[in-house]
C-alpha cells in the first residue's frame, strides 16, 4: 500500500489535524502556542508536511486557526488545506476524526491532535509499512496503550465511525477495539522513537514548556550536526 517519492513522502496519505479541542487545561487555545516563533499547529503541519497528499483541519464552530502560510511555503507544490467544522462539537474527537476521514479524497489518513509537534516522520513511515488489505487502521501501541491520535486510518471507516458517533459513543479508543485493525506493538517502533516523543501531548503548561525545551535541544542539535 505504500507510495513513496524519491524523497521519501507518503504521496497516497492526507493528514487529519484536530483542533477543536477545549483547551480547558492549558487555560487557552493551543493552536496559537508559540514554538520558537511559530503556532503550534503550524509547527505539527510542518512535521507532516512531507507526507500530506491533502491536509484536514477539523476545527469547532467560530474557530479561528492561525495562518499556514509559512509552514506550508517549504514545498513547491503544498498540499491543498480544507477546513471542516465539528458538527458535534465539545463531545470529543470520534466525530471529529469521523468528519475528517469523510473531507478527504485520499485512500488513507494520519489523524494527529494539534498539539503533537514531536511526532517523527520515521515512525508514520514504519506505521505505513503496516498498512495492507486485511486492514482499516494502523494504530500504535505505547506503553500498554492504543494511540488512535498518532495512526492511520483507511478514509472509507468513516461510516463505521459515524455510525458509533451515532450510538453514543465518543471514545476515540474504541477504534482499536473493532475488526481490521491492525495495533502495532511498541518494541516494532522504539529504534525510531526511543522516547516516544511521538506520542506528547501538550495539554498543560507544563506539557508546553517540556515540548518547547525538547523542541529547542533537537533543533540546535541539527543546526551543530
Amino acid at each position: 500500500m505504500r507510495s513513496a517519492t524519491a524523497a521519501g513522502a507518503l504521496d497516497d496519505l492526507a493528514v487529519i489535524v484536530l483542533t477543536g479541542g477545549r483547551s480547558s487545561r492549558m487555560g487557552r487555545p493551543k493552536a496559537w502556542l508559540d514554538i520558537a516563533g511559530r503556532p503550534l499547529l503550524a509547527r505539527v503541519v510542518e512535521r507532516v508536511l512531507p507526507w500530506a497528499h491533502d491536509i484536514v483541519l477539523v476545527a469547532a464552530p467560530g474557530q479561528e486557526l492561525p495562518a499556514l502560510d509559512e509552514a506550508l511555503a517549504g514545498r513547491s507544490h503544498p498540499p491543498s488545506v480544507t477546513i471542516v467544522r465539528d458538527d458535534h462539537p465539545g463531545e470529543g474527537p470520534l466525530p471529529a476524526l469521523a468528519l475528517g476521514l469523510a473531507a478527504t479524497s485520499a485512500p488513507w489518513a494520519l489523524a494527529l491532535g494539534c498539539d503533537a509537534p514531536l511526532v517523527r516522520s520515521s515512525l508514520v513511515a514504519r506505521l505505513a509499512e503496516e498498512r495492507t488489505t486485511d486492514f482499516d487502521a494502523v494504530i500504535p501501541l505505547w506503553e500498554d496503550r492504543p494511540e488512535p491520535l498518532v495512526a492511520l486510518y483507511r478514509c472509507t471507516l468513516a461510516p463505521a465511525l459515524v455510525a458509533l458517533v451515532a450510538g453514543g459513543e465518543r471514545r476515540l479508543h474504541v477504534i482499536a477495539t473493532l475488526p481490521r485493525v491492525r495495533l502495532v506493538a511498541a518494541e516494532a517502533l522504539r529504534a525510531l522513537d526511543p522516547a516516544g516523543d511521538s506520542f506528547r501531548c501538550v495539554n498543560t503548561p507544563a506539557e508546553y514548556a517540556a515540548a518547547v525545551a525538547t523542541w529547542t535541544a533537537a533543533h540546535a542539535t541539527s543546526q551543530r550536526t
